[in-house]
């Protein structure tokens, strides 16, 4: 939020609505919105420090603007991801997933490409929306006025680009995640396992004696 990236005029937030989504999907419910407060909380103070935009004025003043939508960014990946879990299941358990089984793979990729596109999506209209229902005929300093125009600019120029990037660089990066914390745990939990078998071994070892 404080460093977006730049791609030529265009100011895209790509990377904390990447760490949302993948915050959401991988740690869960309340990762997700702490995660989007957190972004919310650091558009704040960079749009009340830096004052980098024309709309800079109304993230300040409406937290509804700010927060809210990045909040929800995180509760809608979640059940998104939880009503696909379900689907799986229901795919699993049915007589023709025996015969043409799905790859685990593909069903979640395009589980977390969803989730992210409807992620960026309601961060989007969040935002945009929010601004226009409060804004809209408001001047701004560029000598602009929020209209319907003004927000279709933003989405073509804007939004696009950032659900077209979130959505392929999501799932990946989420799989790769789950995979590095399914190793780590399995490590922990292997010395336990380890320990259990000498403390039997020995046990028996005594009852022998």
């Amino acid at each position: 939020a404080l460093v977006p990236i730049k791609i030529g005029a265009l100011d895209l937030a790509v990377i904390p609505i990447i760490a949302i989504i993948i915050s959401a999907e991988v740690m869960g419910l309340a990762n997700g919105m702490l995660t989007g407060l957190f972004f919310g909380l650091v558009s704040f103070l960079n749009h009340l420090v830096k004052h980098p935009s024309v709309l800079s004025d109304i993230f300040v003043k409406n937290p509804l603007v700010t927060f809210l939508p990045r909040i929800l960014i995180g509760v809608t990946v979640f059940f998104v991801i939880k009503l696909f879990d379900l689907l799986w299941n229901k795919i699993e358990s049915s007589p023709k997933y025996q015969s043409k089984p799905i790859k685990k793979n593909a069903f979640d990729t395009a589980k977390y490409a969803v989730g992210s596109l409807l992620g960026v999506i309601t961060n989007t209209a969040g935002v945009l929306g929010f601004i226009y229902a409060f804004y809209a005929g408001t001047e701004l300093s560029s000598g602009t006025a929020i209209s319907g125009g003004f927000i279709t600019a933003i989405i073509v120029s804007n939004s696009i680009l950032e659900a077209v990037v979130c959505t392929i660089l999501v799932p990946p990066i989420t799989m790769a995640v789950k995979k590095t914390l399914q190793k780590s745990t399995r490590k922990n939990s292997s010395p336990a396992i380890t320990n259990d078998n000498s403390n039997d071994h020995s046990e028996s070892n005594d009852s022998e004696k």
